[in-house]
């Protein structure tokens, strides 16, 4: 009989274990400030000729995967997104409305539902293992005793988090590892150039090199070595692994910029920064009375140049983050992984770099701050190809329960990307919102960004994006004829039919949950 009960137990459990060893792996990359178009830039330094910022993420996601033009940060401001991120929900729903206050942050996270109901909650109670690497939200800090906070939400079984102490530091920045307090790593007074930088042969390559094995402390490559241990490490079950790169994001050191690792520093000494024809936008009389104020003047010479210093400290900046997705792909390949591994790489927001007259800021509802990138590669993405599907940040959780076969115990308002990247060009009729829930302004939002953190409403469906302001004023833009959003057509005789059909839906869009946010939308009307 006892030997009768041990084959049935290894009939029960056997089969359990390998379904569980089949499932696939997810690694998600995120910037932080990440322009869609800064993936395919191109540098050059004082010597030699141009070469590509992120070669790894241009070779191994975007030609061995699908590409979502048409992605969008629903909220374009760092907690609400990462919210959504992490919650397949909308703003309204999750309840991460800004940075800072009772419903921002870390404060908002601790506030709400989604503290326990979350993406990581639901793949951790379905067998997998979960890790966080590198920023998780706005004001991680225990700002009342002036020292890391311990916490480590639930549902994660490694957590190696950066403390959001204000101001954002790649050099003498403190950690949560675990729910132990860690650092400061490094020196928190560094400068550009030095003291407190790292030499300039930190590298990648020899990993024992990197923080704790070794010297070398830039946050971005201490994030690196920290996820690809853990990939080592977990490899033998499904696994979730989250890598929240702080850059191109700017840090607290002088020049304004992102300071990049050591050995990048220069690297694009004379690249010319990019002028697409929204760039200091020469006619704001369509805008309504509200933007025309904020932006009256357009971008002095002095502030294009330091504009274009800004730019050439922020490609640098991504080089680093594009050694560690080869790091990363690397190492998923080394141990067989990266078959059954699905890596999305996307950013939490874009970045204004000129254009719309709006100098180094985001917030605002237009392409080059909503719009970021985002491409994923995995079993089954079609390779090299480009999906133009409205879709959303909130989509990216949704898919990978999905994928993982596991169920979230409160309603989630995304959909499943599966459908668009086996057939890149099916197309839907769902509209995606794009919103700002609370005035921010005041909660820590830069005032010297020339992007103002405005309150709105609005939504992007089909050719058309609508945006109405709190203060006053509307936008319609026909994307399908203004990619570059230069003509606000909202007073246009032709576009009356259209704009009435945004005004109609705007409520609708604006402030579903669940199933209603995956609802298609009749066709909008065509100009007239």
């Amino acid at each position: 009989m006892a030997v009768l009960a041990a084959v049935l137990v290894l009939l029960l459990v056997v089969p359990a274990d390998r379904a569980l060893a089949a499932r696939p792996n997810f690694v998600v990359i995120q910037t932080d400030d990440q322009s869609a178009a800064s993936v395919r830039a191109r540098l050059r330094g004082q010597v030699g000729g141009f070469r590509p910022v992120m070669p790894h993420a241009v070779r191994q996601i975007l030609q061995r995967g699908t590409e979502f033009r048409n992605y969008y940060a629903t909220s374009p401001v760092c907690s609400p997104s990462r919210a959504s991120l992490l919650s397949g929900q909308y703003s309204w729903n999750h309840g991460i409305e800004s940075n800072l206050g009772m419903d921002g942050g870390w404060t908002g996270w601790r506030n709400h539902r989604i503290f326990r109901h979350n993406l990581a909650v639901t793949l951790n109670r379905r067998g997998y293992r979960t890790s966080h690497f590198g920023k998780f939200t706005n004001g991680y800090y225990d700002e009342a005793n002036n020292r890391v906070d311990r916490t480590v939400p639930p549902g994660w079984d490694r957590w190696v988090t950066t403390a959001y102490r204000p101001g954002i530091r790649v050099y003498g920045y403190e950690l949560n590892v675990n729910g132990r307090p860690v650092g400061p790593v490094g020196d928190p007074d560094y400068g550009e150039r030095g003291p407190g930088i790292d030499p300039d042969n930190c590298d990648l390559r020899p990993l024992r090199s990197v923080w704790p094995a070794g010297n070398c402390r830039y946050l971005g490559d201490v994030m690196t070595a920290a996820a690809v241990r853990e990939i080592r490490r977990a490899h033998r079950q499904p696994f979730y692994v989250q890598i929240d790169y702080q850059v191109p994001h700017s840090d607290v050191a002088a020049p304004r910029g992102p300071q990049p690792a050591t050995r990048y520093l220069g690297t694009a000494s004379r690249t010319r920064l990019p002028r697409p024809p929204s760039f200091n936008e020469r006619d704001f009389s369509d805008k309504p009375a509200l933007i025309r104020n904020l932006a009256a003047n357009p971008l002095n010479l002095a502030e294009v140049r330091r504009l274009r210093s800004s730019y050439r400290r922020y490609l640098e900046s991504l080089r680093s983050v594009d050694d560690g997705i080869g790091t990363i792909l690397r190492t998923l390949r080394r141990l067989g992984e990266l078959r059954r591994t699905y890596v999305f790489l996307l950013s939490d927001h874009g970045l204004f770099l000129g254009e719309h007259r709006y100098d180094w800021g985001k917030f605002m509802p237009y392409e080059e701050s909503a719009s970021p990138l985002m491409a994923v590669r995995g079993p089954g993405v079609r390779r090299g190809r480009v999906s133009r599907e409205l879709v959303g940040n909130l989509d990216v959780p949704v898919t990978i329960m999905r994928l993982a076969g596991a169920r979230p115990d409160y309603q989630v308002d995304g959909r499943s990307l599966r459908p668009y990247w086996r057939r890149p060009g099916l197309r839907s009729e769902r509209p995606v919102a794009i919103t700002i829930d609370s005035r921010i302004e005041s909660e820590g939002a830069s005032a010297s960004a020339r992007a103002p953190a405005l309150r709105y409403r609005g939504f992007r469906m089909g050719r058309y994006k609508y945006v109405a302001y709190d203060l006053g004023g509307e936008e319609l833009y026909d994307l399908a004829t203004d990619p570059r959003e230069l003509e606000n057509r909202a007073g246009s005789p032709r576009y009356e039919r259209a704009l009435a059909y945004m005004r109609r839906h705007l409520d609708e869009v604006t402030g579903c949950e669940g199933a209603a946010c995956r609802k298609e939308l009749p066709r909008p009307p065509k100009p007239g």
